[in-house]
């Protein structure tokens, strides 16, 4: 269920969060740590910048806008070809790795939206091109490698922050059919506090038991045969127990299991960990 917050509030969640995913698809590319640092109420510069806009499902004009001058995104796009053994690259390669670094993080950045909003966002489309609004809510990233730092500005669009100031909508009254008894209030009212207790879920690709002279050989490369077939379901084990079984998908670039069966009590008790 959707939460109210204030306008201050929604822009520091959405900057501190969308901080985390563009160091998390910096690091995903380079496969190093990287540090990605908040610049408080950066305006767009002018200037020969590179504009990159992401649209959300929620409603239209839902954008996040991210610009960069030249010499930042080619920074970032250097930086990602070489972490992978590249050295020779012009600049439309360097445009793109940049954008589809971007790509990533306005991707992954949907979940935290819809926790925000109540409902879920999608990244309905990515386009090289934006043009900044001076009302829109901004500001930037800086990106240290060494000697050399790159930044970037942000412009979420006034929609984007609209969606997420709309109050929460109220419940609407379940229906009970005449015949059936009255919930006891009290059961109810314990039962609800119970929906936002948070569990550990987990997917299970397969065990192996392995010597502890092997586990001490292993190393980058080195390959673990589990107990399970390519074409056998993963299991999804919520709090230690198997729930489910399904079939691994991509997601909006990220992984996910479609649901394919759900295990029954009795089955679910002998697979307690």
């Amino acid at each position: 269920m959707k939460t109210a917050f204030t306008k201050e509030e929604v822009l520091s969640k959405l900057k501190e969060s969308l901080s985390t995913r563009l160091a998390q698809a910096m690091e995903a590319m380079t496969g190093n740590t990287q540090r990605c640092l908040l610049i408080q109420d950066l305006e767009v510069p002018s200037g020969d910048l590179l504009g990159w806009t992401a649209k959300y499902s929620a409603a239209p004009q839902v954008e996040l806008r991210i610009f960069a001058a030249p010499d930042d995104w080619k920074l970032l796009g250097k930086t990602i070809l070489e972490a992978a053994g590249v050295d020779t690259f012009d600049d439309p390669t360097l445009e793109s790795t940049y954008t589809e670094t971007m790509a990533q993080a306005a991707s992954s950045w949907g979940p935290d939206l819809s926790g925000m909003a109540g409902n879920k966002w999608e990244t309905d489309s990515t386009a090289v091109g934006a043009d900044s609004d001076p009302a829109a809510p901004s500001w930037g990233y800086r990106f240290p490698m060494g000697d050399s730092e790159a930044k970037i500005s942000v412009q979420v669009s006034s929609q984007l922050l609209a969606e997420l100031l709309q109050p929460p909508p109220s419940p609407a009254p379940a229906a009970q059919s005449p015949s059936a008894p009255a919930e006891s209030p009290t059961n109810t009212s314990q039962f609800d506090l119970l929906l936002d207790v948070e569990l550990p879920v987990s997917v299970s690709f397969g065990r192996a038991l392995v010597p502890l002279k092997e586990v001490l050989k292993l190393s980058s490369g080195s390959i673990v045969e589990l107990n399970r077939a390519v074409t056998e379901p993963v299991e999804v084990i919520v709090n230690n127990c198997v729930i489910a079984r399904g079939e691994v998908v991509v997601v909006e670039g990220n992984y996910g299991v479609r649901i394919q069966q759900i295990v029954s009590r009795q089955d679910r008790l002998r697979t307690v960990n």
